[in-house]
């Protein structure tokens, strides 16, 4: 009985230790590290020129999602003038060529650029328009796993003529459990001015800034990847969205409509005099 009592102490105290270990791990993951973040600005894409710079965008192709259903490669979508990127949402006045009643342009920089972890600022203008859904935002370079489980950064999100953006962490847990911690977020704008927004993002959290100001922040509380999927490169996209089950119908009388980027700044993160992001493919920047 001894014997028994005491193999069955033994096997209670390695569950314990084995649990305590985990704890111990997943707290080392998720809490500060020994100083704080600092951000090193390495490059500022400022759309020189009259075109695209090939070596960091792509078009975004159609798709079947609300987001890209009504996306096309036609020229006169996407422009790089005056030292912006002009992104535009129209009417479509040549449906014999594509029978689609509106059409929409985004870049992006999938097979391109990618980083994981560092920040991202935006100097952005957004026009608003009834069922414009203009978007920044980012997705994984590879994803292992298909969407939710992979993640998805909304940096900004904006609906109609509101005067405020949306910010979302979307992974698998986000998707059950809006609230813990919240996925989402919102900040204030300049609604029709110029706004900047920023993505801070490291292994602890990913922070929301619009005009300098923390708007929202998604905090990292286990090493489960359902929770925290953004420790792999992702790559960034800006895109005009018109219309679907969450922006509403689309007016089409008041198109087009238009998104400005005045220039684009990447940062890498830093902590105790050591850079911790990685940039895929960095020759294009």
């Amino acid at each position: 009985m001894k014997q028994l009592k005491f193999a069955k102490n033994s096997k209670i105290a390695a569950v314990a230790a084995a649990a305590l270990l985990c704890a111990a791990v997943a707290h080392s993951a998720t809490a500060a590290r020994t100083g704080p973040v600092v951000w090193k600005l390495k490059f500022t894409e400022d759309f020189k020129g009259n075109s695209l710079n090939k070596k960091l965008w792509t078009r975004i192709e159609k798709g079947t999602s609300d987001w890209n259903r009504h996306m096309s490669g036609r020229e006169d979508l996407v422009a790089v003038k005056d030292g912006q990127l002009v992104v535009y949402g129209v009417k479509n006045n040549d449906t014999g060529a594509d029978p689609r009643s509106v059409l929409t342009g985004g870049v992006s920089t999938k097979g391109l650029f990618a980083m994981k972890y560092g920040k991202i600022e935006v100097r952005c203008k957004l026009e608003g328009q009834k069922g414009a859904w203009p978007a920044i935002w980012m997705m994984p370079e590879k994803p292992s796993d298909p969407w939710p489980r992979c993640g998805e950064i909304d940096i900004i999100e904006r609906l109609n003529y509101d005067n405020f953006v949306y910010h979302t962490a979307h992974s698998e847990w986000t998707q059950s459990h809006q609230n813990d911690p919240p996925r989402g977020g919102t900040g204030k704008i300049k609604a029709d001015d110029w706004n900047i927004y920023a993505v801070e993002w490291s292994p602890e959290r990913i922070v929301w800034k619009v005009n300098g100001k923390r708007t929202h922040s998604y905090e990292r509380k286990s090493l489960d990847v359902a929770k925290y999927p953004w420790t792999e490169p992702f790559y960034l996209m800006i895109d005009m969205q018109l219309g679907g089950s969450w922006v509403g119908p689309v007016d089409e009388s008041t198109l087009p409509v238009a998104m400005y980027v005045d220039w684009i700044k990447f940062y890498s993160a830093w902590r105790d005099g050591k850079q911790f992001s990685e940039f895929i493919r960095p020759s294009a920047l």
